[in-house]
């Protein structure tokens, strides 16, 4: 395989719309199969609405379909060539969001919840192609399946979105990940079946918002999780008793962390499980860092 890589930041606006896939959607972008093209690396950005990630069956690394035919009022493409490295930027703007701020796009939600609710996108990936992928939301709601695809490096962003992440079929990620980062200040995340991303390094950061994370089961590698909570929430449902867990904990008097019943200190600030205790040598680590927030673990 060639070193060869295409680098995608995707800004696409949307607004509030409950279920994509009763609408007709109309393919507004894509990028054709390629044998120079290895991996892929895709940003995107969003302001409002809904947006829906799945892998696919395709040669295409790449294709972005929307409801609504004329929703883009401009669109830009660049591509840029450094040594045998590949970089694409598409720049995708609905007309109805141009230049919405944050705060701008909080008062549209709550006031006008109603307006551009048919701005609702769907990005489809190749299960032939590694990805890295750059996730960012504003607002409105984001379901993304990893299933079946292979990502080396995922990176998910919320300001006030509702995220849903998930591996909805079983099938882990098809490459060991190296980092898996998710970040939210007053939104919320859900993650389902981490333990199938084979992430070596999870970091979740809550700000004002909260986190769900549920480690699933089987978990197969040696990962460490850092956490960091401001004045939100963050949830862990941990993997099976027989997985050794060390918990580290960095905390103020102003938190809260609850640790599941069966956990024992086993040094300053560090607790761990009963299968920790029979195997120091490979275990699921926790780093906590919590504010004025709190952090609950369950079984």
């Amino acid at each position: 395989m060639s070193n060869k890589l295409f680098a995608f930041s995707t800004l696409l606006v949307f607004s509030v719309i409950s279920n994509c896939y009763t609408q007709e959607l109309h393919k507004h972008f894509e990028v054709a199969q390629s044998s120079n093209t290895d991996k892929v690396a895709l940003s995107v950005f969003t302001k409002a609405g809904s947006s829906f990630i799945n892998g696919v069956s395709s040669v295409k690394p790449l294709e972005i379909y929307s409801e609504n035919e004329n929703n883009i009022a401009a669109s830009t493409y660049k591509i840029q060539e450094f040594q045998d490295h590949k970089y694409v930027e598409a720049n995708l703007t609905c007309k109805n969001h141009v230049g919405l701020n944050f705060t701008e796009a909080i008062a549209k939600n709550i006031f006008s919840p109603d307006i551009d609710a048919k701005d609702v996108w769907q990005i489809k990936l190749s299960e032939n192609t590694l990805y890295n992928l750059s996730l960012n939301y504003l607002l409105g709601s984001a379901e993304i399946d990893l299933s079946r695809l292979s990502v080396e490096r995922l990176k998910v962003n919320s300001g006030s979105a509702d995220v849903f992440l998930n591996y909805a079929d079983g099938k882990r990620n098809a490459v060991a990940m190296d980092t898996f980062f998710v970040k939210v200040n007053l939104g919320d995340i859900v993650v389902e079946n981490l333990n199938l991303a084979l992430a070596k390094e999870i970091i979740a950061e809550v700000g004002f918002g909260s986190i769900y994370l549920n480690c699933g089961n089987n978990w197969q590698i040696n990962s460490k999780v850092s956490a960091s909570v401001g004045a939100g929430s963050m949830t862990i449902h941990l993997p099976p008793d027989d997985i050794p867990v060390l918990v580290r904990i960095k905390n103020s008097a102003l938190c809260h962390i609850k640790l599941a019943s069966d956990y024992k200190k086993v040094g300053h600030n560090l607790y761990g499980n009963a299968a920790y205790m029979k195997n120091k040598q490979e275990f699921l680590e926790f780093s906590l860092d919590v504010g004025m927030g709190s952090i609950s673990f369950l079984h």
